[in-house]
């Protein structure tokens, strides 16, 4: 027993924290090249939406960052500006390689530019799903828990990184709180323009086979072989 106990210790504590740790501080760069090689290797529209949206929110991380260093600039740099806050890649001499500050602006600390773009992300996702549920109601139960599905894990997503920036001391309570709302309401509001502008086939993450009612579209309900 005291041999697995040590077992289960050295793999929490040697493999699974550290992994996880490394995993959190990259964020939200592995959002961005994940869904960007996907786009590239699948070649499906609902994926390059997915890409463009995450690329958007980089871009609405970084005006809402302007207008908060405009009319609040701040002499100490913050918490944000130090490992293991510091999000991104770091290359062998230990230089940082991100496109966070390159895109998304320096940190200065308002908003939580890592866990904005990762709440747009979940909430682009959920939002597509939710606009897609009357397809999954009539595709029956096993389609009708996918959503329920995608909000659980993106929820649970974005507490494990919220506990990450809180156990670091990474922002304020309250500055990751204002972020995930922001974040949340950039990736709807693109999910629903991706919808009006391109099409629910922009937004269908899922491959669900969309229906079109006949009677809606103006199109006749019975189509009639030619004679021969």
């Amino acid at each position: 027993m005291s041999g697995f106990y040590e077992f289960a210790k050295s793999l929490l504590l040697g493999t699974v924290l550290p992994v996880s740790l490394e995993t959190g501080r990259i964020l939200p760069d592995s959002l961005l090249f994940g869904t960007g090689l996907l786009s590239l290797v699948t070649y499906q529209t609902p994926m390059m939406f997915l890409f463009l949206s995450v690329v958007l929110s980089y871009f609405a991380a970084n005006a809402i960052s302007a207008g908060a260093t405009t009319f609040f600039p701040q002499d100490v740099p913050p918490k944000s500006a130090e490992q293991p806050c510091l999000s991104g890649l770091f290359s062998p001499s230990l230089s940082r390689i991100s496109l966070l500050p390159e895109i998304a602006g320096s940190c200065s600390g308002f908003p939580a530019s890592p866990i904005l773009i990762l709440s747009s992300f979940v909430f682009y996702c959920i939002v597509s799903v939710l606009q897609q549920s009357d397809v999954l109601a009539q595709l029956g139960d096993d389609y009708t828990a996918k959503l329920p599905t995608v909000c659980a894990l993106g929820s649970l997503l974005l507490v494990l990184f919220m506990i990450y920036l809180i156990a670091f001391d990474c922002y304020g309570f309250l500055t990751i709180l204002f972020s995930i709302g922001a974040g949340g309401l950039v990736g709807g509001t693109l999910s629903v323009l991706f919808s009006l502008i391109f099409g629910q086939e922009s937004i269908n993450l899922l491959g669900l086979p969309l229906f079109v009612r006949r009677d809606q579209t103006g199109q006749p309900l019975y189509i009639c072989a030619a004679r021969q």
